[in-house]
């Protein structure tokens, strides 16, 4: 395997960016079509061929264990995790992992792998590449989004080749969320991986060759442990740039799956004869308002933006109906959403006015971060002309996805509000402790107290459903009150298929699953 460039940027993930960030089906499962993707049926499994895929952001080859737009197509064909989690049951399925049993308090976790498993370069997985895995995403150096799940680790001990044994500092029910989401990586070859120059896991395909900004070549890997089951020979990844470009791509045939084009263009793709849409992962978008910056200072300025901003024309006129508008951030499968609360905040922009003159607050300016995106910049104008309604004068700071990565990072964004893109798709005590404008302690958006420390708290180390449910609702209402974080909409990841391709599988998080893909003709 090789590297035409060993260099390599980062990526943003719409939705770590999140998210988070995260994954559904099990490794050797039934290949089936993601939901939403039954309307242009494929043929007949067939084995042979080259599958061309585009996205609109490049690879980012050391950036695995971190969450990366660019890896999208990539990461779940080229690496593996210990477990995935069904979208449909919402339990964890063995990939890596042969079995495992959580110990009833959720402090301990005893996993058999399977010991049939080898990287790319030929060595076999054992249990100590876990745990080096592991050591790797606790270090905050690494910028894991799933570090803090990874920090609660207090022990790690392997017994033989197979077995290993993960103790916590206190109950951790979402630790499948971490193991969901970890690709596992060779230490023999991690240097190399870290930077950029080689990338060895132990997936269906190998990394062939990347050209930087070009695309990204993977080859079926022979060795697997069911190769019988992988039925393409190769997997080509272009990077189109303009997101619009892919439309064109698809529609004239030089590639058969697209990546990161506009929800309406998707949409309208979609129901055109030979192409089908392909619903995956899922994603929140959310007005950050930093509480020490006036006059975002103020809660009930806070409360009166929740009421200026109408969440349906977002729904309809960017996303093309295919999104939620919501007043939480989490989806409506995670456990406690509640519907009551999910609506608390209506539009009524007259509300909102009489809010901020009680505020005092009128023709105050600002500055809000976005990306420079088709959806983000569309979004940001609708919520500018919703402010604008009310006397709020809301200015945009576009930036690159690796330009507003950094400054998420910094925790650091320059202006007083920003509209955000994180995954939604982890449990909500992972949500809490990962997405940076949630976390208990040094929040993007400064927000503080004793309360919201031990509410969150509360939802991770909730260990049954009554008690999630329970913890969930009472966060809920203290986050709505306190509106520091201002949710918009939820909605799915929209990608576009020929009809000719069939066997996508998605992650809960959005990222594609290509392994046991197929190509009808």
């Amino acid at each position: 395997m090789s590297l035409t460039k060993p260099t390599w940027q980062r990526r943003l993930v719409a939705g770590a960016a999140a998210g988070a960030a995260l994954l559904t089906s099990a490794a050797c499962s039934a290949a089936t079509q993601p939901t939403g993707a039954n309307s242009a049926a494929a043929g007949p499994v067939r084995d042979g061929g080259t599958l061309v895929v585009a996205q609109t952001s490049d690879a980012d080859p050391g950036s695995f264990l971190k969450t990366s737009f660019g890896n999208l197509l990539s990461e779940y064909q080229v690496f593996e995790t210990l477990t995935m989690t069904s979208a449909k049951t919402g339990l964890p399925t063995g990939v890596l992992a042969k079995s495992w049993k959580l110990a009833p308090d959720a402090k301990s976790i005893d996993i058999t792998l399977r010991d049939d498993v080898t990287f790319h370069s030929g060595r076999r997985l054992t249990a100590d590449d876990v745990i080096f895995t592991l050591r790797k995403v606790q270090d905050p150096a690494t910028g894991a989004a799933n570090q803090p799940i990874a920090a609660q680790i207090r022990s790690m001990t392997a017994d033989g080749d197979h077995q290993l044994t993960l103790s916590f500092s206190k109950p951790t029910p979402n630790v499948f969320d971490l193991f969901d989401t970890m690709p596992i990586v060779n230490p023999a070859t991690y240097t190399d991986y870290a930077a950029g120059k080689v990338v060895d896991g132990t997936g269906r395909f190998a990394w062939k060759s990347w050209t930087p900004g070009g695309k990204v070549e993977l080859t079926k890997y022979a060795k697997y442990r069911d190769a019988k089951d992988t039925h393409l020979d190769k997997i080509e990844i272009n990077v189109i740039n303009d997101p619009t470009a892919i439309v064109s791509a698809i529609r004239s045939g030089r590639i058969q799956y697209g990546v990161g084009m506009p929800a309406l263009d998707a949409r309208s793709l979609s129901k055109q004869p030979g192409y089908a849409l392909v619903t995956s992962g899922g994603s929140a978008i959310p007005l950050a308002l930093d509480v020490t910056k006036a006059p975002f200072d103020d809660k009930t300025v806070r409360q009166a933006i929740q009421y200026a901003i109408d969440r349906d024309r977002i729904v309809s006129q960017v996303e093309g109906g295919q999104a939620q508008a919501t007043d939480l951030p989490w989806r409506t499968s995670t456990v406690g959403y509640d519907e009551t609360q999910a609506k608390q905040y209506t539009y009524q922009p007259a509300k909102a006015k009489e809010m901020l003159a009680r505020a005092g607050v009128k023709n105050a300016s600002f500055e809000v971060v976005t990306l420079n995106t088709p959806e983000a910049t569309g979004i940001f104008q609708i919520v500018k002309n919703n402010l604008a309604a009310v006397g709020l004068n809301a200015k945009a700071v576009l930036l690159s996805a690796t330009e507003y990565d950094e400054r998420i990072a910094k925790r650091d964004m320059g202006t007083p509000a920003v509209l955000m893109m994180n995954s939604n798709a982890l449990s909500a005590a992972s949500q809490v402790v990962s997405r940076p404008e949630f976390v208990a302690s040094d929040n993007l958006l400064k927000f503080r107290s004793p309360q919201y420390t031990q509410l969150v708290a509360k939802v991770t180390g909730a260990t049954t459903t009554d008690a999630q449910k329970a913890a969930v609702h009472d966060y809920n209402e203290y986050f709505l009150d306190q509106a520091f974080a201002l949710p918009l909409i939820t909605r799915p990841t929209m990608t576009v298929r020929s009809q000719s391709v069939g066997g996508i599988k998605a992650t809960r998080s959005g990222f594609l699953d290509l392994g046991q893909a197929w190509l009808s003709k």
